[in-house]
């Protein structure tokens, strides 16, 4: 390893490790992430990957160049080729490592989260070691002018632009799980083997293209090998997950209650307003039944396939509204792929509205569900107006026709008045 003296005076990686932290820092207060979510909030982190990518594959592959412009790499030296590499990339990867702290730190203070999920910093401390054993590769083996500018770019490609790309779940190859998680959801292990499996593959093949006991054709082919399977065994993995790298989260976390008839299952992160969620279920339910609404006595956090007599809810925010609105969106119907737009989708609107609406929202969180209507249909809150001056029955008429309306994926005109 070289001395921090040494590093501080002739590395760059030493030079801007405090600056890139900063910054890594600083974005990863711009993701957003469940209050109390630890594994969310590391996810979250990840997402500073880029920018610590590019800086860690930049500032490597400066080191390499300089070896190769000193004649230094490839030479018949008492130390091996290997420790020569390791002193060079020391600096690189901890200043990526420390970033990647700054980053995960800052993003669990935000949020008030628990302990971070270790899978998902241990791949983004492999990735680092990635950035940095390909960016020295890139550096012994092109001309110093190029390599610096190049292993930063790819880098960068690599993780800012592959996630924008079809198929989707490329973007689990790359080691940042932004889109994970929900509170309800967990990382999911096939994409943390994925991107492992392609890091191993690449730092595999930057090892082999360094050496310098073979000749270029066979190292090449070795390389190319070694990035095959590297690939097939990611894609393999990665190509069943969907644009979020996640499973549902193990349902044994959750802790029960009941109150007034009603059975409310909560993630621990919800621990601390548990009595006020559960109290506002329960009016929201006793509200429902009195309007006719079908209501269930049992409501979860917890994912999974519909079931008769639960009503699954995602709760984003715990105040009384927040509650109201999680509950009248787990009302809705779940929805259709028909693979194009449908004009029925519009009813989801007015069921939200009319959910909320029983359920006791405010004036402003009702004002907000508002929507223009069309030439047949009024706006959504004179709807809702006249449903709560109707009988059970016409409102449970209205809703039925509505929610049928709503998974439709025929090409017709939604009538949404409230017929008497």
């Amino acid at each position: 390893m070289i001395p921090l003296r040494t590093a501080l005076r002739v590395m760059p990686a030493a030079w801007f490790a405090i600056g890139v932290a900063a910054f890594s820092a600083w974005y990863a207060t711009l993701i957003t992430s469940p209050a109390g979510y630890g594994t969310a909030a590391t996810a979250a982190a990840s997402g500073a990957l880029p920018f610590i990518g590019a800086f860690v594959a930049g500032t490597a592959a400066w080191e390499g160049s300089r070896l190769r412009r000193g004649d230094v790499w490839g030479r018949p030296w008492v130390r091996p080729s290997w420790r020569i590499a390791l002193a060079a990339l020391f600096w690189p990867a901890a200043a990526g490592l420390i970033a990647v702290t700054a980053a995960t730190v800052t993003r669990h203070l935000g949020v008030a989260a628990a302990a971070p999920n270790a899978a998902i910093v241990a791949v983004m401390a492999l990735d680092v070691v990635t950035y940095a054993t390909v960016g020295f590769a890139i550096g012994v083996l092109t001309p110093p002018a190029l390599a610096t500018p190049l292993a930063a770019s790819l880098a960068l490609l690599w993780v800012a632009f592959v996630p924008a790309m079809y198929p989707v779940w490329l973007r689990h190859l790359t080691g940042m799980y932004r889109d994970c998680c929900a509170l309800g959801e967990d990382i999911a292990p096939q994409a943390l083997a994925a991107s492992i499996a392609i890091d191993l593959s690449f730092i595999a093949a930057a090892a082999v293209c360094c050496a310098v006991n073979a000749s270029r054709i066979a190292r090449t082919a070795i390389a190319v090998a070694v990035l095959a399977v590297g690939a097939l065994v990611g894609v393999r993995l990665a190509s069943a997950l969907t644009f979020a790298p996640v499973q549902p989260r193990e349902a044994s976390q959750l802790t029960c209650s009941e109150k007034d008839g009603v059975q409310v299952c909560l993630w621990p992160e919800h621990a601390a307003a548990a009595e006020a969620i559960t109290g506002a279920i329960a009016k929201v339910r006793s509200r429902w039944l009195a309007a006719g609404i079908e209501a269930p006595a049992a409501i979860t956090e917890g994912l999974g396939a519909p079931t008769p007599g639960t009503l699954r809810v995602q709760i984003i925010d715990t105040s009384n509204d927040g509650v109201i609105l999680a509950m009248a969106t787990s009302k809705l119907p779940t929805p259709v792929d028909c693979g194009h737009g449908t004009t029925g989708a519009v009813a989801y609107l007015y069921l939200r509205a009319w959910f909320a609406a029983v359920g006791g929202a405010s004036g402003p969180v009702m004002q907000a569900l508002d929507a223009e209507g069309d030439d047949v249909n009024p706006t959504v809150l004179t709807v809702v107006a006249q449903l709560l001056g109707s009988s059970p029955d016409v409102t449970r008429r209205w809703a039925d026709n509505a929610a049928a309306m709503a998974v439709r994926c025929d090409d017709f005109q939604p009538d949404l008045r409230v017929q008497p």
